[in-house]
């Protein structure tokens, strides 16, 4: 047999190895036999001393909102009690992960930004550490008013995100809901509202089926803001104004 055939055969095989991996990750996570664990990694964005000091005074605490809205909503949605959620700080990344793809769009650009963000992850972060859990990389931005982040995106093949957030105490509580937006994506979720950013109705409510239609006193959490008028939608205070409808629910498997 030629070297050829030989490296050909090694690269199959490591292909059917990490596809193998990555299913076997998600059955693992998405049974929810076992508690939902989630590595955040802090990004200073801007390279600022303020950036700097934000992630400075970050600790696991800062993200246990999250964790304590995952065992509230899985007990709305199941009746037997799940394995508490748990979210830790892992550390902090000089490395920015991989800009994902700008105007351009299509099938190919979309997986090689994959490919790429799952390549980044492998190496800027311990392998076995990771094994069934999912990987958050928390990019913190200065920011200027009135001025839109990037785009956060979360990956359901290979378990890892990427959230763009504000290095500022006051937006906190903002950035935990993007967070747990993203974190719920790597479960199977879909998003839920329109291109003007209009929660949809009934998937966009977080409660569909109590009350009137107009307005809704929380926000779905994967629409990510409030209807009050079927032209007008708030944002969140916080995730205790948030909940996961229930066809968010069945999406990830509660």
């Amino acid at each position: 047999m030629s070297f050829r055939k030989i490296r050909i055969i090694l690269l199959l095989l490591i292909l059917v190895l990490v596809a193998g991996m990555t299913y076997w990750e998600g059955m693992l996570v998405r049974s929810w036999l076992r508690p939902l664990e989630v590595s955040i990694y802090a990004v200073n964005g801007d390279g600022t001393d303020a950036g700097a000091a934000y992630i400075a005074q970050l600790s696991d605490e800062s993200f246990q909102e999250i964790a304590a809205f995952f065992d509230q909503q899985a007990a709305r949605h199941r009746l037997k009690k799940l394995p508490p959620a748990r979210i830790k700080l892992a550390g902090e990344i000089r490395q920015a992960p991989p800009a994902p793809p700008g105007g351009e769009r299509g099938v190919l650009i979309s997986l090689l930004w994959s490919l790429k963000m799952r390549y980044y992850a492998f190496h800027a972060t311990p392998f076995w550490e990771n094994v069934g859990r999912i990987r958050l990389f928390v990019v913190y931005h200065e920011g200027e008013d009135g001025k839109p982040l990037q785009h956060s995106l979360g990956l359901r093949k290979g378990l890892v995100g990427v959230v763009h957030a504000f290095a500022k105490t006051e937006q906190s509580a903002q950035n935990n809901i993007v967070i747990t937006h993203e974190l719920l994506h790597t479960l199977g979720a879909s998003d839920k509202y329109d291109a003007q950013g209009q929660p949809v109705y009934p998937d966009g409510f977080a409660h569909p089926d109590e009350g009137e239609r107009y307005p809704q006193h929380a926000a779905e959490i994967m629409a990510g803001r409030i209807a009050v008028r079927p032209d007008r939608a708030i944002i969140p205070a916080n995730l205790a104004a948030c909940a996961v409808g229930p066809k968010t629910a069945y999406e990830i498997g509660w």
